[in-house]
């Protein structure tokens, strides 16, 4: 459930800029590149700024972590972790920061505390968290739910950190969990999603119907029930992602 969600609404957020812009779909990022020398196995920090970009689908609190090229958070056509699942039904990033934290390949692991607003929204837009890395973690991955949908989220998996202090920038799009059927009921959307979203709602709960897919593009919102293509759809991307190297 989102039952810390109305605690957070508050939370404030640092903007970031990045110069250089990317397109990362899981499926075709070129994870070849490795360390560049001995000095990069040094500790290192960074800035990583999500921004939403839509109008209609408020962002969740959710896991931000630092890893190999050999690890992974999630792989579109395969079926999302129970951590995953999780954030994208229940915005609730905590059984994955746990799984995910002393895992092979991962270095640093973040969960996120605070929603990131729609543009217009009742809060900041954009959410600035720290993470390390050491070593041979020259990659990133991060995972935060659409929160007016059933099971979507919005992420990058294995895209590649700083190799410098030049910003780099990437662009997310909208995924489906695959666990959750998308009827798009009131009764089996969070409640944040009338809480703070394009329309206004009471709390009916957080139900679901269990689905065994896998991840995929979000297809969107269809309509016919509590969600409205009009209010809460999206054009792609959903989220700008913009890494800095700050150490």
């Amino acid at each position: 459930m989102f039952r810390h969600l109305a605690a957070l609404l508050a939370a404030t957020a640092a903007l970031a800029c990045g110069d250089t812009d990317r397109v990362v779909d899981p499926a075709l990022f070129d994870a070849s590149a490795g360390v560049e020398n001995a000095a990069d196995a040094a500790l290192r920090e960074y800035e990583i700024t999500i921004t939403n970009l839509t109008s209609g689908q408020p962002l969740s609190p959710g896991v931000l972590v630092t890893h190999t090229k050999q690890a992974s958070f999630f792989t579109a056509g395969q079926a999302a972790s129970e951590g995953l699942r999780l954030i994208a039904e229940n915005g609730d990033p905590s059984t994955a920061a746990a799984a995910l934290m002393g895992a092979p390949g991962v270095d640093a692991v973040v969960a996120t505390m605070a929603p990131i607003h729609r543009m217009g929204g009742p809060g900041p837009s954009s959410l600035t968290s720290t993470i390390a890395a050491r070593a041979n973690a020259n990659r990133f991955s991060v995972a935060v739910m659409l929160i007016c949908t059933n099971d979507g989220f919005t992420g990058l998996a294995g895209a590649e950190l700083p190799r410098g202090f030049q910003p780099l920038t990437y662009y997310a799009a909208g995924y489906d969990a695959g666990t959750e059927t998308n009827d798009e009921l009131s009764a089996n959307v969070v409640d944040a999603c009338p809480a703070i979203g394009p329309v206004g709602g009471t709390a009916d709960g957080n139900g679901r119907v269990a689905e065994g897919g896998v991840v995929m593009m979000h297809p969107g919102i269809q309509g016919g029930a509590f969600l409205d293509p009009a209010q809460h759809g999206w054009t792609e991307p959903v989220a700008r992602v913009t890494v800095r190297r700050i150490k």
